[in-house]
């Protein structure tokens, strides 16, 4: 029988239930346990509860007595076994060293007199035991909204998992230029631009869709019609909530055009200033741009070192590479000029493109 039951029967302890229902209140618990205030220390972070509880038994010998209250739920499918996810434990670790532990924080109740070098041990189990953070294959786009405070939502979607061969599927000129871009998307700390151009067909959404499958990282997608939101002041307010995020924005020809006779564009210099910028040094946020334009008609700040990371025209696969593609699809061919991706992926279906020009007279 623990301390605590034992007062719980000879009712020494004080109220140390909840205001607002019948839960225990730990702070409560602690004072009536040691008679004196308490200190508190949370840690926020999604943490693997069982792992957390073997590493903790292991470095402090916690037995069952150690337990003070146990919250455990079983799993829905095996009601046998215990869901950690949903359990939570109040833990005496030490005397006046007491702690909430559950799959999203873990809170510390203890003495002014308790030695800090005692919870930096806990703090660290917590760092080894933490959850990695996992990518769900969802892509975000801005969606526009009343009920926000700066006016714009995030809606999350499913995207369609296609890992692509960028050796096959690509000119050989673009595997030193997808390194460099796997690379800056996958460093936390870095800003930058990455402008990928070229005709219809020649694998650009392919590409983006291949790094959406292939990073854990949060993609947030503005769509065409959106495009003039960057140029709305709350904009920037908005998209400051998701550091780290790569920002997609697909044929943005007009926003990256050329201003010419002293033209100003409040979403081009907004847009500049995500990417290269006191506000990118604090949010990290990257920018992927898509464009079918002439590079000549981009504006030139855009194109400036240090500002952007790669640039890439994706032009149609030469031939023998068409050729090898088309094989390796167990398409047959007889291919005998550059192809674009498009083309080569649906060379067995019926064009619909070619028009009659035949001209008739009457009806």
């Amino acid at each position: 029988m623990t301390g605590v039951e034992k007062k719980l029967l000879k009712n020494e302890l004080s109220d140390i239930f909840s205001t607002y229902d019948d839960d225990i209140h730990y702070g409560k618990l602690f004072i009536s346990l040691y008679n004196e205030f308490y200190n508190t220390y949370s840690v926020y972070k999604k943490i693997n509860v069982e792992q957390f509880l073997i590493s903790l038994k292991e470095k402090f010998a916690i037995t069952e007595n150690n337990y003070l209250i146990k919250e455990e739920a079983a799993k829905s499918k095996k009601l046998d076994e215990i869901d950690f996810t949903q359990s939570r434990y109040f833990i005496k670790v030490k005397e006046k060293l007491l702690i909430f532990a559950s799959s999203y924080k873990v809170t510390f109740f203890y003495s002014k007199d308790v030695d800090k070098h005692e919870i930096e041990k806990i703090v660290q189990i917590i760092e080894l035991t933490k959850k990695p953070k996992k990518h769900k294959k969802k892509f975000y786009m801005i969606a526009r909204s009343n009920h926000t405070e700066f006016g714009f939502e995030l809606r999350s979607f499913k995207i369609r998992e296609q890992k692509v061969d960028i050796s096959s599927n690509y000119n050989d000129d673009f595997l030193e230029v997808d390194k460099t871009i796997s690379e800056f998307l996958n460093n936390k700390n870095a800003n930058g631009l990455v402008l990928l151009h070229g005709k219809y067909g020649t694998g650009k959404t392919s590409y983006i869709r291949n790094l959406m499958s292939m990073l854990n990282r949060m993609f947030i997608f503005l769509p065409l019609d959106m495009i003039d939101a960057i140029s709305n002041p709350s904009f920037l307010p908005f998209i400051a909530g998701f550091k780290n995020s790569i920002l997609v924005l697909e044929d943005c020809e007009t926003l990256i055009k050329s201003r010419e006779n002293g033209r100003t564009d409040t979403g081009l210099v907004n847009l500049l200033n995500l990417g290269d910028g006191l506000l990118s040094d604090a949010l990290a946020i990257k920018l992927i741009c898509t464009f079918n334009a002439d590079l000549k008609d981009i504006d030139r700040a855009i194109l400036r070192k240090g500002r952007l990371v790669a640039r890439y025209e994706f032009k149609p696969l030469n031939t023998e590479k068409a050729k090898a593609l088309a094989n390796s699809l167990g398409v047959k061919n007889n291919i005998n000029k550059d192809l674009t991706l498009a083309e080569i992926y649906n060379l067995e279906k019926h064009d619909y493109s070619k028009v009659n020009d035949n001209k008739k007279i009457g009806f």
